[in-house]
């Protein structure tokens, strides 16, 4: 069973795929396979560089990902441009790691832009993970490495939460302590063990 795990940057995606991963589920994260396909020398970071420029690489020869992303955020081109390049490669590689899983695992795809890269057509149930905005802020200004405006950017170029809980078949709220986060996990489990096809 293929299952998509989505919500806005600070929602708490990463939170929920560890508690998912307690409880028997095997994790898939594209934001790791993204990265392994961009390392230096890989086809996709030499794509990248002819696309957005030298400045996109840091002094070690590795992809400076704040970078790209001031760029791409600013830009709505330049973002679908972006995505157009990395898309298909995350795909294929995403697709090959699932099919190592048996058929009975519940396998969870942490995909951020699920709904806009249209992976949910190759999952059977979506997770949307939701909190306040205010909230998502300032958990991603504590954590660091991204400041207001990035954040502001990025948070406009996503779904809003009432989009993401129209399009998925469970909803799970962040926006309590960590107890309250357990027990919104444990029924999304129940849902998912219950009723694998929902």
């Amino acid at each position: 069973m293929i299952v998509g795990l989505t919500g806005g940057i600070g929602s708490g995606k990463s939170e929920v795929a560890k508690l998912l991963a307690e409880r028997g589920a095997v994790i898939v994260d594209t934001d790791a396979i993204a990265r392994d396909l961009v390392e230096p020398h890989g086809p996709l970071l030499s794509e990248l560089v002819r696309e957005f420029g030298a400045s996109i690489v840091g002094p070690e020869g590795r992809l400076d990902r704040r970078a790209l992303a001031r760029i791409a955020f600013a830009d709505e081109g330049k973002r679908k441009r972006l995505n157009d390049i990395l898309h298909p490669a995350i795909l294929k590689q995403t697709l090959a790691e699932i099919s190592r899983h048996a058929s009975s695992a519940v396998v969870v795809v942490v995909v951020p832009l699920l709904f806009e890269s249209g992976f949910d057509k190759n999952c059977q149930t979506v997770i949307a993970v939701v909190a306040p905005v205010e909230l998502r802020r300032r958990r991603v200004l504590d954590r660091g490495g991204m400041d207001e405006t990035d954040l502001a950017a990025r948070i406009r170029a996503q779904l809003p939460d009432a989009e993401y809980e129209r399009r998925a078949q469970i909803v799970v709220r962040n926006d309590g302590d960590q107890a309250k986060l357990g027990r919104e996990v444990d029924a999304a489990w129940g849902r998912l063990k219950t009723s694998p096809t929902l």
